[in-house]
């Protein structure tokens, strides 16, 4: 124990004052509130105390060597909000970087709304406070001939509110092949359960009959579920009830039938078309409440929409959860800017926007790579760099198995690592976010936008 002491009172810890009189502090105290930089001050030395009782090696006590810490920390800081990244995965709804760009027009809006007051509870004939997705619901109606429709905060938000609404306390149907889990531990059972209904779980993993849904119907039977297997397949000897027999059968008896069908694919008449069961065909079979995202396969921002009888729609709303699960002015302006470009032909087809994105042709994508490719011989003389074909992918849990034929620019050099590379590519301005290729660094051109190539170009001349 003597000892210990010992060791701690012969480390010199510098007072909270002669940090903050440090001349490496000033730049620090200049720029942000004095409270704060105090505090962290305090949690400084009280590391270096910690430290010093455990027998640990403390380093430089200095208070210019504290002064430097407590800077980086407000750097981090001050780095926090997202920032904005190269893309060069081939993933375009990549969830990990924000998922679908948001098209020109509604990237417009949401800064028209955000700079500016906006009427989203108020009706400017009437003077008389509205509600907030109204004008939504009117777009999302005319767009997919639903009787009624609501916005929440995410597509897992509006399967939540639908099963709490309708099933809380009862029975819910569903297809054991439909047990879904997608990114973020979103499993189909536990939403279930938190929604306060009670799953009734019927047929195989491969395949589900519609005797196996009729063979369980009780009383306290509330809703027949279907969910769309959005980011997986089951292929080979399988079997399921399609969304049109499963409606005839809650007529039958008189319960509802809800379908989550996930990504949220709305096929332009126009444009690119993916081989996904669409928002609008699923809902003419006639299902009583329809849920999907906004944020996938619509290109939107991120929300969840559900659509169906006007019975069910308004139970919803009027649930308190609702109110939890809401959207603002920036979703609410940004999803009213998507859904118009849907009642014209199809998404406007602008240079950035998610839809040219994903129609480009193999021409056009190998002018990309050739172009980047040249630049960054000329970066790095000496690199290997190469172009090969290869896939990109939908992503964000969504069109499984369906590739996109890109082209890949792979890397190898003698003097940098495939790992190091990487590191160092993610900390330029802006981070180049890459992928690992046959054991090369390697960057798909699927998912560059305009102006990716010079930011990749200047990171590349930063690198040693």
């Amino acid at each position: 124990m003597a000892d210990e002491k010992k060791d701690l009172r012969a480390i010199v810890i510098p007072a909270v004052e002669k940090v903050l009189q440090s001349d490496e502090l000033g730049v620090v105290l200049a720029n942000y509130r004095r409270d704060i930089v105090v505090r962290f001050v305090r949690e400084e030395i009280e590391k270096l105390r910690d430290k010093a009782a455990a027998g640990k090696e403390v380093g430089d006590s200095t208070p210019g060597a504290l002064a430097k810490k407590v800077t980086l920390r407000f750097a981090h800081l001050e780095a926090a909000p997202p920032v904005m990244v190269v893309n060069a995965t081939g993933i375009v709804l990549h969830t990990n970087l924000g998922r679908s760009i948001l098209s020109a027009k509604a990237r417009a809006v949401l800064h028209a709304a955000a700079a500016s007051y906006c009427d989203l509870e108020l009706d400017l004939e009437t003077g008389e406070r509205t509600r907030r997705d109204i004008r939504l619901e009117q777009l999302i109606c005319a767009l997919t001939g639903a009787e009624a429709a609501t916005v929440v905060n995410n597509n897992a938000g509006a399967v939540f509110l639908a099963l709490n609404t309708i099933a809380e306390g009862r029975e819910v149907i569903t297809s054991r092949g439909e047990l879904v889990e997608i990114g973020g531990s979103f499993r189909v059972p536990d939403v279930v359960s938190k929604s306060g209904a009670i799953m009734r779980e019927v047929g195989t993993t491969n395949r589900t009959k519609l005797k196996d849904y009729e063979s369980v119907i009780n009383d306290n039977t509330a809703l027949l579920l279907k969910t769309h297997t959005s980011n997986f397949r089951v292929v080979g000897f399988t079997e399921e009830v399609e969304t049109s027999e499963l409606v005839k059968l809650g007529k039958k008896h008189g319960i509802a039938v809800m379908v989550d069908l996930g990504s949220g694919y709305i096929a332009p008449e126009e444009g690119p078309e993916i081989n996904e069961p669409d928002v609008i065909g699923t809902m003419a079979d006639g299902p009583d409440v329809l849920t999907f995202s906004c944020d996938k396969l619509m290109w939107g921002p991120q929300g969840g929409i559900a659509i169906g009888g006007k019975k069910y729609i308004d139970a919803m709303r009027r649930n308190s959860i609702w109110r939890v699960l809401r959207i603002d002015k920036l979703i609410a302006a940004a999803l009213g800017a998507t859904l118009v470009d849907y009642l014209k032909k199809g998404p406007v087809m602008k240079e950035g926007d998610m839809p040219w994105m994903i129609s480009r042709s193999q021409d056009e994508l190998r002018r990309t790579a050739k172009k980047l490719a040249g630049l960054l011989r000329k970066a790095k003389p000496g690199w290997e760099i190469s172009i090969v074909d290869g896939p990109g992918s939908y992503g964000g849990g969504s069109v499984p198995g369906q590739e996109i034929p890109s082209k890949l620019l792979v890397i190898n050099s003698d003097t940098i690592s495939p790992d190091e590379l990487d590191k160092k590519l993610r900390k330029g301005h802006p981070p180049v976010i890459g992928y690992f290729y046959k054991g090369a660094y390697a960057m798909n051109v699927l998912t560059l936008l305009p102006g990716d190539v010079g930011h990749i170009v200047e990171c590349f001349k930063e690198l040693p």
